[in-house]
């Protein structure tokens, strides 16, 4: 078998895999790592032998302008072994942090399908079969997120997580139905070379409101943070490579879409700066260990999406690639704290962990100065790419350097917590596969910044990344934030309380008021007509039943009764009476014989 031409057989082993998982319900120890193991050495196979630039392998066609096929270039293989390869570290993690769980394989069989639809997503040829893996990742993340169900927490999460993301996909399935309208198309090929318009700027902006809610952007990042109630390999996962990546990537995709409508890329640019800084803000007071993470990857993914909005989605994808590594690291690290504090999250009930949790301690503090963009570590170049691609827009450039100064602060902030001041919880290093997977993201914050496009950028950009990481680390350490701000960051800049005025009292509250009132008022009046015709339908229907049909009825039994009155007179239960009329009766009837035999001759 070529493994060039067969590339799109990656999708399927961890598809295959869950399957035999959710039937077996055994087996998930070793079928789950394996079959994505085998999709990272197929995929790792496909990308460095000698290929095409692009290979396709269509299945058939699923509607006339939409295939069902499958696409492998540079840009796909690189998120295809990210997937497979982090995830492959994941699942190996999971056999430790899961062992021993009566959920053991429905964890599997979930992740694996999780897999399975980011693979889909990222190898689709056009737009329609990347929006099934778009909606399968939300399923799979439902279920992953919800998985400790019997948990009202998680449950409130998973469908929040669910009800944001269909929001954004609404606006997905609009762009993909106007474009599909519009221009006859939705293969990725023939997007490619299209002009400006009205309506492709309206399509532009729709998939960017799919991308918001998928990446966790302003306005609609607010349930990644709560989806930390799931497994913390799963927010690994979800952080990682894997979903909150997907809009990242569909502007990659479609960047010669969105290199003729600039000022739509402007409009996702602004959008990625803010987010940025509102979530770097909050991670700066929040106390939970894995929301700080969370509020760190919309903060990172912020940036990204900065960088595809000015038209760089080869840096933002860069940084892709680097925070894949340092996010997974630090969340998986922090798994280990929490499985070693019996649950504890809560960072100001932890200090002092380097004593008794020295691997950790230095893993955790790797993947934090890559998070931080420390000079020499893979963060470090990816950053700086971005921020030379925004050099041309100054305000944009300055919200990006001051989110970096700020990122800095909220690791340095992190790791000081955790690691130093007074022991308050004794903790102890884990080992087995919870400590070994993560020797290779370690090894990957290290060296993977080196294998990517370095940026030429101006010294003074330079010197400003490294002044801004050097200074965020050394001042966050002990980092107080003035107490109006400390306010505003610890309410999450109000956007919840604001989201629950504008829907639940507003649209809610005053939306079924006013249903109510029409409900009353013209349905109610409808329906009183409708009500007063029934009844005098009902009414001549009634008097038709009664003095018709009734009537007939009773006609035909009178009818019937004098009729019968003779013969009811002749039924008088004797049985002597009943012989004499037989007697009576076989007597007449001779006497009619003889009677008729005489008239005969």
């Amino acid at each position: 078998m070529d493994l060039s031409t067969s590339f799109w057989l990656i999708p399927f082993y961890p598809l295959v895999s869950a399957a035999l998982i959710g039937i077996l319900r055994r087996g998930a120890a070793l079928l789950a790592p394996l079959s994505v193991g085998l999709g990272f050495l197929h995929a790792l196979a496909v990308y460095f032998l000698p290929r095409p630039a692009r290979l396709e392998h269509r299945l058939g066609e699923w509607i006339p302008g939409a295939s069902f096929g499958f696409l492998f270039d540079d840009l796909s293989g690189l998120l295809v072994l990210l997937v497979t390869g982090i995830g492959l570290l994941i699942h190996l993690y999971s056999l430790g942090y899961m062992g021993g769980k009566e959920t053991f394989a429905r964890y599997f069989g979930s992740l694996n399908l999780f897999v399975f639809f980011m693979l889909l997503l990222v190898m689709a040829d056009n737009l329609l079969l990347l929006f099934a893996g778009w909606e399968g990742v939300g399923l799979a993340s439902y279920l992953l997120i919800g998985f400790d169900y019997e948990k009202p927490a998680a449950n409130q999460a998973a469908n929040k997580a669910f009800l944001y993301n269909r929001a954004g996909d609404a606006g997905f399935l609009a762009g993909l139905f106007l474009l599909f309208a519009q221009f006859g198309t939705v293969e990725f090929a023939g997007l490619s070379n299209l002009e400006a318009s009205p309506g492709l700027a309206a399509a532009g902006l729709l998939l960017a409101l799919g991308a918001s809610g998928k990446s966790a952007q302003f306005p609609l990042f607010v349930w990644l943070p709560d989806a930390m109630v799931g497994p913390t390999p799963v927010s690994a996962l979800i952080h990682a490579a894997t979903m909150v990546t997907a809009g990242v990537y569909l502007f990659a995709r479609l960047a010669p879409l969105y290199s003729v409508i600039p000022e739509v890329g402007l409009v996702v640019a602004a959008f990625g700066a803010v987010t940025a800084l509102i979530a770097a803000t909050i991670a700066l007071v929040d106390h939970d260990i894995k929301r700080i993470l969370a509020y760190s990857t919309i903060s990172q993914l912020g940036l990204m999406f900065l960088a595809c909005g000015v038209g760089a989605p080869e840096a933002a994808m860069f940084h892709v690639a680097t925070h894949a590594f340092f996010k997974a690291l630090l969340f998986l690290c922090a798994g280990n704290i929490i499985h070693a504090l019996a649950g504890e999250q809560d960072i100001r009930y932890m200090g002092g962990l380097r004593q008794s949790m020295p691997w950790t301690y230095r893993l955790m503090g790797v993947g934090a100065l890559g998070l931080a963009g420390f000079p020499g570590l893979a963060g470090f170049f990816s950053k700086e790419a971005i921020l030379h691609a925004a050099e041309g827009y100054p305000l944009l450039l300055a919200l990006g350097l001051l989110v970096s100064f700020l990122t800095a602060c909220y690791s340095a902030r992190l790791i000081w917590r955790v690691f130093w001041g007074e022991q308050q919880q004794p903790g102890h290093d884990l080992h087995g596969w919870e400590l070994h997977t993560l020797w290779p993201l370690a090894a990957g914050v290290i060296v993977v910044g080196y294998f990517g496009h370095l940026s030429s950028g101006p010294w003074w950009l330079l010197a400003a990344s490294v002044f801004l990481a050097l200074a965020g680390l050394y001042l966050g350490r002990e980092m107080r934030v003035f107490e109006p701000l400390q306010t505003l960051f610890a309410r999450k800049w109000f956007i919840d309380e604001i989201y629950r005025a504008l829907w639940l009292r507003t649209i809610g509250y005053r939306g079924s008021a006013l249903v109510a009132g029409v409900d009353e008022q013209r349905v109610g009046g409808v329906a009183g007509v409708a009500g007063l015709g029934t009844s005098l339908l009902s009414w001549v229907s009634a008097w038709v039943d009664r003095y018709l049909v009734d009537g007939l009825v009773k006609a035909i039994m009178l009818i019937t009764q004098g009729l019968s009155y003779p013969f009811r007179l002749a039924q008088t239960g004797g049985v002597l009476q009943y012989a004499l009329f037989a007697l009576g009766a076989l007597a007449a009837s001779m006497v009619y014989l003889w009677a008729k035999q005489g008239e005969i001759r």
